[in-house]
């Protein structure tokens, strides 16, 4: 990548976008898209939805972002981030309007459809902009990005849990309808980037072509491998173990706590001692880490391996994202980061799906030894792809080009 506007002005240089505007509505989207899942049990007891029913408008609404994250990324390549934050903002407002005033199975599932498809519109206009509006601190900024992403995540059970005291889940649907309406404004402060743009319209015209970028995506590939584990496994074994409501939601923010709060530290350091190395040391951590999840005795056990697990993601969580950047010009980041999110939700639904199945079939301890194997697997292509050319590291603090040292 070529270096371009910074966020901040610098001497004799001219300021770029600010990126406080897509951090803010990202996080907006996440608390958002939280709300939904912690109110699926809600939907289920008093509107009567079979179980069938609410799975069909949760995987329809990862399909809607699954699609737009492939067909509306390649626009904000073009110039058109700023709009496709607006209008990703405009539809995640009347997904929530629809989710509130909805009686039938077909209402929520357009609900999430709209919802979904508003995430994967915004989402790729924001990594765009944070990714080529300051390549000199490309590392802290991806890790801002991930810190409010998953910080609107970790919010959303808690907003969700109190709205829904107060009066139900329809006045939450409501509430965080208006609140992200009142972000609208905001929307409108975001300014486009002054780096280069897909002027030849290429979306995503070959970039499965690219060695380093199929590298970077086995890495994700690995990453999300757990993530699918974790969301089909752990709240069942949690469960299993005696864990009550109320430990449970405690234990999944705390868990997640530590990625928003390490991600900026986690992706300067990244940067300093390259995002390769980076993204191989911590996703082998966690690797390790996975087999012990079926060892820990107890509620407590489990509670304190997820923690030191979350501490080592947070450090890593940006490492692989911006291996993406380093594998394309500016003018294709957002057509790859695009790409990267669907090869997210690909690799977290089969999965999940596949670990379901081991975990009911032979428990924890197989379900998480298969799931570190295939991070494993994963990781060692990932690894292999993406190694330098020349195979020379490049030292830490020793100036060189800005592609190369996330490879190192």
């Amino acid at each position: 990548m070529s270096s371009s506007a910074p966020e901040s002005p610098a001497p004799g240089g001219p300021a770029g976008p600010s990126l406080f505007p897509y951090y803010l509505i990202l996080f907006g989207s996440s608390a958002g898209l939280a709300c939904i899942i912690v109110l699926l049990a809600d939907l289920r007891d008093q509107l009567g939805f079979s179980e069938i029913g609410i799975g069909l408008a949760i995987g329809s609404g990862f399909g809607a972002a699954f699609v737009a994250n492939l067909v509306m990324a390649p626009h904000a390549d073009r110039g058109r981030a700023p709009a496709m934050l607006r209008a990703g903002l405009a539809l995640a407002v009347a997904g929530m309007v629809l989710l509130a005033v909805g009686q039938e199975l077909w209402h929520y599932v357009a609900g999430r459809v709209v919802f979904g498809f508003a995430l994967g519109t915004a989402g790729p206009a924001a990594r765009r902009t944070v990714i080529v509006a300051d390549p000199e601190n490309l590392g802290r900024n991806i890790g801002r990005l991930g810190a409010w992403d998953v910080g609107g995540f970790v919010a959303g059970p808690i907003i969700a849990t109190g709205l829904t005291a107060v009066g139900g889940f329809r006045f939450t649907f409501w509430t965080m309808a208006g609140a992200l309406a009142l972000l609208l404004p905001v929307a409108f402060r975001a300014q486009p980037d002054v780096a280069a743009q897909d002027q030849e319209r290429l979306g995503l015209q070959g970039l499965l072509r690219i060695r380093r970028l199929i590298g970077a995506f086995f890495m994700v590939a690995a990453y999300f491998v757990f993530i699918g584990a974790f969301e089909a496994v752990w709240v069942l074994e949690m469960d299993t173990r005696g864990a009550s409501r109320a430990v449970l939601g405690v234990a999944l923010t705390v868990g997640a706590l530590p990625i928003a709060l390490l991600s900026p530290l986690g992706g300067m350091l990244a940067q300093r001692y390259g995002a390769r190395r980076w993204a191989v040391g911590s996703l082998g951590i966690i690797t390790l880490m996975v087999i012990f999840w079926g060892i820990v005795p107890g509620v407590v056990g489990l509670i304190a391996l997820t923690v030191a697990t979350s501490v080592v993601e947070g450090f890593g969580f940006p490492s692989t994202p911006m291996l993406v950047a380093a594998a394309v010009p500016e003018n294709r980041q957002a057509a790859a980061q695009g790409l990267m999110v669907a090869v997210e939700v690909a690799s977290g639904a089969v999965a999940a799906m596949v670990i379901a199945i081991v975990y009911d079939a032979h428990g924890d301890a197989v379900a998480w030894r298969t799931t570190a194997v295939t991070m494993a697997i994963l990781l060692s292509i990932g690894a292999i792809l993406t190694r330098p050319t020349d195979r020379q590291p490049v030292r830490p603090g020793v100036p060189s080009d800005p592609i190369r040292r996330p490879f190192q």
